[in-house]
């Protein structure tokens, strides 16, 4: 990693794998201390928060562009300062005078993750308390934001998604910096090796085999679901009954029609053939 470049996003379409791979590297660093209530290894970029602390001012008055060119300051500002690793949900988009909206001068990195958005439809629609048809318009509006509404989700900054196809196309066709691809169906596969390709050889972090054996084993997905029944989990969205829900591949099956599912293809054939989901 070059010294001047520090930052690697963790970045996809929601319910696509992210935090899943961010509490593997929270156990990788905390280990005997690890706690699904503290990922801050990998804070989440639209964090109001974490912009009003650096920045020094309250941001609840600034209009959307406001609030991105700020946010791009800070992070251009700060990167060095905090834990490499930063969650991103926002499409890299572009502000005004070309600009993307994410300081690619100061980062390393990329790694995207990738999900059958059949399956996105039916986890993001529990998440978000909608229903499936609705996740499904949504995922196929170009113009749809996460966090929208400032009065349900006031700890965030509104992130621009684009279309599911749009939020792939435009993290995965740049060339600012390196960005590996995860498909999440693989990550459930074959846990061990694609954690280790990412995390040793990718990324060039100094892990050992037993290191990330142990952080799969500690992270399976029915040990998630049963801290966060214990426990809580404050990344959980208003009005989700549960962040860890099922973890699996193919559960749109469950869950939706044969025309919800010939509307997601016929929104995202394209990109849904190149990561063989068709």
């Amino acid at each position: 990693m070059e010294e001047s470049k520090h930052i690697i996003w963790l970045a996809s379409y929601p319910k696509s794998g992210n935090t899943w791979f961010r509490a593997i590297l929270a156990y990788l660093y905390r280990n005997e201390s690890f706690d699904i209530n503290n990922l801050d290894i990998s804070p989440i970029y639209s964090s109001r928060t974490f912009i009003e602390n650096e920045a020094g001012i309250d941001t609840t008055e600034l209009t959307p562009s406001e609030a991105e060119e700020l946010r791009l300051s800070v992070f251009e500002q700060t990167a060095g300062k905090y834990p490499s690793f930063f969650k991103i949900h926002d499409a890299f988009t572009y502000l005004t005078g070309s600009r993307p909206i994410i300081p690619v001068n100061k980062t390393s990195a990329a790694v995207y993750f990738i999900r059958n958005p059949l399956d996105v439809a039916v986890s993001f629609a529990y998440h978000s308390a909608k229903t499936v048809e609705k996740t499904i318009e949504n995922m196929g509006n170009e113009n749809f934001f996460l966090a929208s509404s400032q009065k349900k989700y006031n700890n965030q900054f509104r992130q621009l998604l684009l279309n599911w196809s749009g939020h792939v196309q435009s993290w995965t066709g740049h060339s600012f910096f390196p960005v590996k691809v995860l498909r999440y169906e693989d990550m459930l596969a074959d846990p061990h090796r694609i954690f280790s390709e990412t995390l040793c050889d990718f990324l060039h972090l100094p892990f050992q085999p037993k290191d990330i054996s142990e952080a799969v084993e500690a992270c399976r997905f029915d040990n998630l679901s049963r801290m966060e029944k214990e426990k809580g989990f404050r990344e959980k969205a208003p009005g989700c009954e549960a962040f860890f829900r099922k973890g699996v591949a193919g559960d749109y099956k469950n869950h939706l029609s044969n025309e919800m599912i010939e509307s997601v293809i016929r929104d995202h054939s394209s990109v849904m053939k190149q990561y063989k989901y068709l």
